[in-house]
């Protein structure tokens, strides 16, 4: 979608069929790839369907593709359905050891910082990743907070904002504003909603145009009624405000996700705005196919060849790919 000389490019996203929010945006003066990763997990008991394995594939494909093109690889933080692994798994991520140093040979690099604000797991993540590619990049910058200018556009990095309610286990993320000649895109992946109250603070005082949000994970049981009926208010408050919003990421895992919204919808409607999923957004119908895993298993069978890798150690499906 173009909007005012912004092109706005969902890649990969759960409404396109794997857990992801990767989102290209260019603009006359500069291209940036933001969170440049995909990834599936195991839900209902099941290994993911052949079908979200071939989406994952897709996804990568156009990920990569995007890397080489784009003059900027931005990171939110360190979950690995947002940057690349450097290990081998093909279980969950299609990802190789040496996969991530190598697409980013040469490449401008700007991330969420690895010293501050970042919970444990996601600095360890961010320690490898800083040690994996610091030889290679061309550049590599902490941004948290920061603004830069390409010309006539504003990059402008979000201090870090909690990964859902205030005080996650889960750390924090970036949101990332695009401005050129007046009109901004947000990026604002795993906020949940948002739900804490000072993330929504931030999105409205950006004043974007469009914004494209990671909703909560209402599939989630630890996810309790108060921080759902907050990120239900905040969303809301952002379908009222915002031309067109983009929901997705988590929400979608969950098949209930258009009942949930739907008082999103109404009020965006009113509003005479938009909101929409990633796939929406790419002109493409919702393929929500983790939400769809067990209806998928029942209704188009894989291979026995398939099912007896399913069946097999988890050592042996991270080093060996599924047969598709």
């Amino acid at each position: 979608m173009n909007i005012d000389g912004i092109e706005v490019s969902p890649l990969a996203a759960e409404s396109l069929g794997v857990r992801s929010l990767c989102t290209l945006i260019r603009t006359p003066d500069v291209s940036i790839l933001f969170d440049p990763s995909a990834a599936l997990a195991k839900r209902y008991n099941l290994e993911p369907h052949p079908a979200e394995y071939l989406a994952l594939q897709d996804s990568l494909e156009r990920i990569r593709t995007s890397v080489e093109e784009a003059d900027i690889i931005s990171i939110s933080h360190y979950h690995y359905d947002h940057v690349r692994p450097g290990f081998t798994n093909y279980l969950y991520n299609f990802s190789t050891q040496d996969e991530r140093k190598q697409a980013l040979i040469g490449k401008v690099v700007f991330a969420k910082d690895n010293r501050e604000n970042i919970n444990s797991s996601q600095r360890r993540r961010a320690f490898f990743f800083q040690k994996d590619i610091k030889s290679v990049v061309k550049e590599l910058q902490w941004v948290d907070g920061r603004q830069f200018t390409f010309g006539d556009t504003i990059i402008t990095y979000s201090k870090p904002l909690p990964h859902g309610p205030e005080g996650s286990f889960l750390g924090y993320v970036l949101a990332t504003t695009i401005e050129y000649h007046g009109v901004r895109i947000l990026f604002a992946p795993d906020i949940q909603g948002p739900i804490a109250r000072d993330s929504l603070s931030y999105i409205l005082s950006q004043n974007p145009m469009m914004a494209i949000i990671g909703g909560p994970p209402i599939y989630l049981s630890n996810l309790g009624k108060n921080e759902l009926q907050s990120a239900l208010f905040c969303l809301s408050n952002l379908a009222r405000t915002i031309s067109i919003l983009v929901v997705d990421h988590h929400i979608m895992r969950d098949l209930k996700w258009n009942d949930w919204l739907c008082p999103v919808l109404n009020v965006a409607a009113e509003s005479g705005n938009k909101t929409i999923s990633m796939a929406g957004l790419a002109g493409e119908d919702n393929r929500c196919l983790e939400a769809e895993r067990a209806e998928l298993y029942r209704n188009d069978s894989p291979s026995e060849e398939f099912l007896k890798w399913a069946q097999a150690s988890e050592d042996y499906k991270i080093q060996h790919m599924p047969p598709l």
